[in-house]
């Protein structure tokens, strides 16, 4: 799993995936709210599989720019 964000808007996403056996993690996809083509490739450190996915995004956050969706 990759979790990328809009080089342009930034729009997050998240996308299925792995690093290859070099350690390199490449992925292609179009943002779906701006329609931009979007080409990535980063060098990944770690490899998560087999980890907790809740510990792994426990401390990531996503800022809001509209009104926050309350629960009742």
């Amino acid at each position: 799993m990759l979790i990328v964000a809009c080089q342009v808007c930034g729009s997050v996403r998240i996308l299925p995936g792995t690093p290859d056996s070099d350690g390199m993690a490449r992925a292609t996809w179009i943002c779906e709210s701006c329609g931009t083509g979007q080409v990535l490739q980063l060098s990944v450190s770690a490899d998560a599989r087999g980890g907790d996915l809740r510990r792994i995004l426990g401390g990531m956050a996503f800022a809001c720019s509209e009104d926050p969706v309350r629960v009742n």
